[in-house]
């Protein structure tokens, strides 16, 4: 027989025991679901090889444009071409007209596709003296060209059709005639001529963007400079000024033919204004039109959506 000292320490004992059970147990760490993206290969075991292929304007821009070119202050958005992303790179280059050109004007784009003796950017990495002496690109290191090899990868993406990111060939760009600096002269009839008219000293108040001021009872000759990306300058259609006392409204008013005319290299449109029959003292307006041969509408320029201190450029008044 127990004794009731016994009884009383096992009385004490079990509930104590059971509590630490259940403690013990409440703590059991609970089995986790099952994760779906174990089975994942996430290609973390030390795999380095590149399939970036180098000749494509995505690897020429990570192997070369952005970390030998796009430096700060040189191709960086500072200057053309902007190298900062592959697509400003693509952009700036294929089909993009060159700014800066050699001695014979040899070049008309940065790119182009399939051939890189019409390619300005091949020329400027492979010729010293393009038009300086040592001006060569890269100019981080004067008079050290790029390897040979990055030579070859933008050689060979030239020559397979300069592709863009999907690898589709860029397709020629096609655009309207426009002109080009300075636009347009207004001359005396002389010749040689001896009166500019359109200079800005010449203009209301002497602000280039006002009307340029012409005496009444004169011929004045209005030349223009036209320019096209596939049609030649002799073969442009239309050719006529209109003038117009609206500066959205040619319908009316006066219209003038133009007729070629090659001045050494300058290629001009050129229409005799006869100032008599022109109202005096108020603006005159004029637009010239023209158009090329893969466009079937006639482009003029200034057009109604040019500001407006555009429209005043293209115009003038007759003095009293």
């Amino acid at each position: 027989m127990m004794a009731p000292n016994k009884y009383r320490l096992l009385g004490f004992v079990l509930p104590v025991a059971a509590s630490v059970a259940m403690l013990l147990h409440g703590c059991k760490k609970d089995d986790l679901p099952p994760n779906p993206y174990d089975q994942v290969d996430y290609n973390t075991g030390g795999n380095t090889t590149d399939t970036l292929d180098p000749n494509t304007i995505t690897g020429i821009h990570r192997n070369i444009l952005l970390p030998k070119c796009a430096v700060p202050g040189c191709h960086d958005g500072v200057f053309e071409p902007d190298f900062r992303s592959v697509q400003s790179s693509f952009t700036t280059l294929v089909y993009h007209p060159v700014v800066k050109n050699n001695a014979n004007n040899d070049f008309t784009f940065r790119v182009v596709p399939f051939d890189t003796t019409r390619s300005v950017l091949y020329e400027r990495i492979t010729n010293c003296c393009f038009v300086n002496q040592n001006d060569r690109m890269p100019q981080d290191n004067i008079g050290v060209p790029l390897p040979q090899t990055d030579i070859d990868h933008i050689a060979a993406w030239i020559m397979n059709g300069a592709r863009d990111v999907n690898g589709d060939v860029p397709k020629y760009p096609n655009l309207e005639p426009t002109l080009k600096s300075p636009f347009f002269v207004a001359i005396d009839d002389k010749i040689p001529p001896t009166v500019l008219y359109s200079d800005q000293n010449n203009r209301v108040d002497s602000i280039i963007y006002y009307p340029f001021l012409v005496p009444s009872n004169v011929t004045m000759q209005l030349v223009f400079y036209p320019t096209d990306d596939s049609t030649a300058i002799p073969n442009l259609k239309v050719n006529q000024v209109k003038l117009s006392l609206d500066p959205d409204d040619f319908s009316g008013g006066w219209t003038f033919n133009a007729s070629y005319l090659k001045v050494g290299t300058d290629e001009v449109y050129l229409a005799s204004v006869n100032t008599a029959a022109l109202p005096t003292d108020t603006t005159i307006f004029f637009r010239y039109f023209m158009q090329d041969e893969d466009h079937t509408q006639v482009t003029q320029i200034p057009t109604d959506d040019y500001v407006y201190e555009y429209k005043t450029y293209f115009s003038f008044r007759v003095k009293p």
